[in-house]
């Protein structure tokens, strides 16, 4: 057959235990033991969504995707526990962090395609069975559009597989997207208004949101069709137009007035998320284990900590020489769960600090994106002494109008003891006025950054702990982005920045800020259609989704991949005739032993 190689034993379910190793799933050996019949069970259908949906987290919130999408971009660059060809462009075929998506996409398709073809003869009530055959159809989209996106042409199936093939074709990504866009919209006809009970299930308000993304990314691509731009546009914005008829339990969709709710602990199944991935606290099947006690298992949630920088290595060393720095006489933070484990695998660039969140004035995104502050939170009080540069001319100078040279205590939870301020040029008066030690952005490097903390965890019971939180994947937000994209690639730059201004004026708001004040600052932040162009838009999107695990598929989307890394993020290896695709994993082609050859993407 020319679909999917020896996918007999990927299918599916979580509480099988199946790994998701390709030289161990890719044989001949059907390890699930799953037959058509068992969808033809009661509670047969239900129980294959339900593994479905959990193998995605042997996928997110792992390092892996967390390479794929943030590494060798343009706003997420290289933290100091990182070392992965991806960040280099030196992929290689064998590439441990590219095959897991080939791997489980296949597994949750085959999965889907179970629930698609044997729904008609199970005997679930006639309801149970449409709902889920809609979730079926939408989530083997959504992974065909991961697949497509990263591999181009890739390998169609749209049955059950019971039996290996050693045989396998590509498909063109025409008609990749086509299978695509009839699955959604059939999904949308087929699913729940409302997610219920989570948004970790998919419904109307998802599939409207995936398949507005679907068609404005083929609108960009070889595969364009002529409505794809105007479809794209029309399909976010009813969502947008009807978003009280959408939403989860909770309520309707709609987007947080404040930017820092979207992300609010607690707020994971609120009014802006449309789907998440969801986690179980359960610690059987390892999904939130100690890091500290071993591998914490596949599916672990490790997003707290892979945007936090090295902050327990901070020490006097740090303002050596720095005018006004104070003396740190022992580092003043400590790990704790507070601040998380510091993986630093990803870091914002020089572009994200000093380009996209240039503006912090009128626009509150950045100190609700990144943490700035640590408090001291070590056994105390302890003396700190300051200034140690100054204190040498004090010495010579007795007059000096600064006063004599202080020491002072910091307090256990109440102190600030560092800063990084975000800017450069702090006065020598500004570093007195405050305890803590600053650092500026020059003195920014791969071990010590902001941290970005959209995932931050405070209810681990243990530093190490993996998070239980889940993964928000789609938020409404996002939609006006799509919106906005869509429109100015259909000539409308008016409703673009109509899109765009939504989300400006949200940013625009502080609960610390006077309504006047507010006013004052959504005024200020509202752009014009003479703002709008493709660089405008993915400044916005850093903006907006930083860290969001997203934005490789962004640039390569947008064609501007290329140019992004070459002016914010140079990268002497990246080949623009290669990398805008991944290599097909080498243990996919190896195993096609029969027919021709399968293909391998150019320049690998």
């Amino acid at each position: 057959m020319k679909n999917l190689i020896k996918i007999a034993g990927l299918t599916l379910l979580s509480f099988l235990f199946i790994t998701t190793g390709c030289k161990k799933v890719l044989n001949e050996v059907n390890r699930s033991g799953i037959t058509p019949n068992f969808f033809q069970t009661a509670g047969g259908l239900e129980a294959a969504m339900a593994g479905a949906y959990s193998n995605i987290r042997n996928l997110y919130t792992t390092e892996a995707t967390c390479y794929m999408t943030m590494t060798g971009t343009d706003d997420g660059v290289r933290g100091f526990g990182t070392s992965t060809n991806l960040i280099t462009y030196t992929i290689q075929t064998d590439d441990g962090n590219v095959s897991p998506l080939w791997d489980i996409a296949y597994q949750v398709i085959n999965s889907c395609n179970g629930v698609i073809e044997f729904a008609p003869n199970s005997p679930a009530p006639a309801a149970d069975k449409q709902r889920l055959v809609g979730e079926a159809k939408w989530l083997r989209a959504w992974f065909y559009f991961m697949l497509v996106q990263a591999f181009g042409d890739v390998s169609i199936s749209t049955k059950f597989v019971t039996e290996p093939s050693t045989s396998a074709t590509r498909e063109p990504i025409a008609a990749v997207y086509d299978l695509i866009v009839k699955d959604l919209t059939e999904a949308f006809a087929e699913l729940p208004a409302k997610a219920a009970p989570s948004p970790g299930r998919a419904a109307k308000g998802a599939a409207q949101f995936l398949l507005s993304k679907v068609y404005l990314t083929r609108g960009w691509s070889s595969a364009a069709k002529p409505t794809d731009f105007t479809d794209a546009y029309n399909t976010a914005n009813n969502l947008i137009t009807n978003k009280s008829t959408f939403g989860n339990n909770t309520g309707s969709l709609d987007l947080w007035p404040d930017f820092s709710e979207a992300f609010r602990e607690g707020n994971e199944y609120g009014r802006e998320t449309l789907w998440v991935i969801d986690r179980s606290t359960n610690p059987v099947g390892s999904e939130t284990p100690s890091y500290g006690t071993g591998n914490p298992g596949a599916k672990h949630n490790g997003a707290a900590f892979y945007h936090r920088p090295n902050y327990p290595t901070l020490n006097a060393n740090v303002n050596v020489g720095i005018t006004g720095a104070p003396i740190v006489q022992v580092n003043p933070i400590d790990r704790d769960v507070a601040n998380g484990r510091p993986f630093g695998r990803v870091r914002p660039s020089n572009y994200t600090l000093n380009i996209a969140f240039a503006e912090r004035v009128n626009d509150s995104r950045y100190e609700k994106t990144f943490q700035t502050i640590y408090k001291f939170n070590r056994p105390g009080p302890l003396s700190v002494q300051t200034p140690v540069n100054i204190a040498v001319t004090r010495a010579a100078n007795p007059a000096d109008p600064m006063g004599p040279l202080i020491t002072y205590p910091w307090i256990k939870g109440v102190d600030t003891s560092v800063w990084l301020i975000g800017r450069n040029g702090v006065t020598e008066a500004e570093r007195r006025a405050s305890k803590a030690y600053i650092l500026m952005p020059s003195q920014y490097d791969n071990n010590i950054f902001p941290a970005m903390k959209k995932y931050d965890d405070s209810t681990k019971l243990h530093t190490n702990d993996a998070s239980d939180r889940p993964f928000i994947m789609m938020r409404f937000a996002e939609i006006y982005l799509i919106a906005a994209e869509a429109a100015f690639k259909a000539g409308n730059n008016v409703n673009s920045a109509a899109m765009i201004n939504v989300l400006r004026t949200r940013a625009a708001f502080r609960t610390s800020n006077t309504a006047t004040q507010n006013a004052a600052a959504i005024a200020a932040n509202q752009i014009t259609p003479g703002n709008i162009n493709i660089d405008f838009i993915m400044d916005e999107r850093t903006r907006e989704l930083y860290g969001e695990w997203m934005r490789w598929y962004d640039l390569v989307r947008t064609k501007t991949l290329a140019a992004r890394i070459a002016t914010y993020n140079p990268v002497a290896a990246f080949d623009p005739a290669k990398h805008y695709l991944r290599p097909i994993p080498q243990t996919q082609i190896n195993l096609v032993t029969t027919g021709p050859k399968y293909p391998q993407n150019p320049g690998y």
